[in-house]
């Protein structure tokens, strides 16, 4: 993994973590505590699964087949 690919993940794993995050508090903070957590979930469980679809699915941990 370049240092390219290295960077574009932990901006991935940033924004997937911060933007639901803040979308919660600001839910939250006018008022509608269930519909932010709802939008944290939902993103947050977005970017895992998109991480692990573009980034760890593909890795091969096979050892030898000796």
């Amino acid at each position: 993994m370049g240092r390219a690919e290295k960077v574009r993940f932990g901006a991935a794993l940033a924004i997937g973590v911060f933007v639901p995050g803040l979308a919660d508090y600001a839910l939250s903070a006018a008022g509608y505590p269930a519909v932010g957590g709802v939008v944290w979930a939902s993103g947050y469980l977005t970017a895992m699964v998109a991480i692990w679809y573009i980034w760890i699915r593909p890795l091969d941990f096979h050892g030898s087949a000796e």
